[in-house]
């Protein structure tokens, strides 16, 4: 927990930005304020610490990750045994959700995920099924917006963006395919300037890959656009591994 003396022209829409802190958690820590639209020159802000990931959200995320591999290998059973597994996790997390400031209709969504990942499973629909469990790995980065973490949220969603671009080539939908191109390319922006210091091979092989995925959109090249998003995916694990050891 830090103090920060407001300076003139602050808000604290601008000092939760210029802390990562979401705005939410920011008012929780100052209850003194009475206006969260009105504050002053020299008043004093504590900046909170954002709460340690949950276990119960790396396990919903690794589950959602391990069902696409499941359906992929036609191993529709087990895909469905661990629904029940994340069903589990996120009852116990809803409570850590809410303390953390979680938007209410972020954990709603995450709730109807699960459900529509459910029957798809129940129905075996591949590619529905494959989408929905990718859909629980955004909504996971999504709420880790709200905590402490060690890895970018936003290398998770690029790697959302990927998995997603392959569902799309796979089923030749070529439109969602450039749009979430368009995504991953946008949200890669975002982030590289963070990342070009310590990690600048990894920067511009990701910049040499993003080039020949737009390359292949543009050709509608379905092995190119497959083997290019699998490249992105292998680069952000490295990413997000030199993390891990850096920070932990």
């Amino acid at each position: 927990m830090r103090q920060y003396t407001v300076k003139p022209n602050d808000t604290l829409y601008s000092i939760a930005k210029e802390f990562n802190v979401p705005l939410a958690q920011l008012i929780k820590a100052n209850p003194q304020i009475e206006n969260p639209n009105l504050i002053y020159e020299g008043q004093t802000v504590i900046i909170p610490d954002l709460p340690a990931v949950p276990a119960q959200m790396s396990a919903i995320e690794s589950n959602a990750l391990n069902i696409i591999e499941d359906i992929i290998m036609g191993d529709w059973d087990t895909a469905f045994n661990r629904i029940n597994t994340i069903r589990t996790d996120m009852s116990a997390l809803v409570p850590m959700l809410q303390d953390a400031q979680v938007p209410g209709n972020l954990i709603r969504e995450m709730n109807m995920a699960i459900r529509i990942l459910e029957q798809n499973i129940l129905q075996r629909r591949t590619f529905p099924a494959i989408s929905q469990a990718n859909q629980i790995t955004y909504l996971i980065a999504n709420m880790l917006d709200y905590f402490n973490v060690i890895i970018p949220t936003d290398v998770r969603r690029m790697a959302y963006f990927a998995r997603q671009i392959i569902v799309n080539v796979e089923q030749n939908d070529w439109d969602e395919a450039r749009r979430n191109y368009q995504r991953i390319v946008a949200t890669w922006q975002k982030i590289r300037p963070d990342l070009l210091q310590d990690y600048a091979k990894d920067v511009a092989d990701l910049d040499q890959v993003l080039n020949s995925l737009g390359t292949s959109m543009d050709r509608r090249d379905y092995q190119s656009a497959i083997n290019n998003s699998v490249r992105i995916l292998e680069i952000l694990s490295s990413i997000a591994a030199d993390f891990e050891q850096m920070y932990t």
